[in-house]
């Protein structure tokens, strides 16, 4: 079991280059924090939606990533909307054992 923070915010239509900007920007920070596990980046840009998962060894970790993380986002937010982002924290559940995580992320054929 390990958790995830899934972030979401908006920026107007068509802002791909500040959403990957600050994508870019947080992904660093957050792999070189403890019990980071990986990220999913979700664009939609024709509304202007941007959503992130990270993925985190234990909801200490999420919760410790997010008091940092979250606030910063935030800050870097308001210099382009006024929108407030959101942010949720859950429990990951795969649905697959351990033998077969690989197949469930990865297409093998």
């Amino acid at each position: 079991m390990y958790y995830a923070r899934l972030i979401h915010y908006k920026l107007g239509a068509n802002q791909r280059i500040i959403a990957e900007r600050l994508t870019k920007d947080f992904d660093k920070i957050c792999r070189k924090m403890n019990g980071f596990r990986g990220s999913v980046y979700f664009f939609d840009d024709p509304s202007g939606e941007y959503r992130a998962l990270n993925y985190w060894d234990t909801k200490e970790e999420a919760l410790q990533a997010n008091k940092v993380l979250f606030p910063k986002l935030e800050q870097e937010l308001r210099n382009y909307t006024n929108e407030k982002p959101t942010v949720k924290l859950v429990e990951v559940f795969e649905a697959t054992n351990d033998d077969d995580i690989v197949k469930s992320h990865i297409k093998l054929w």
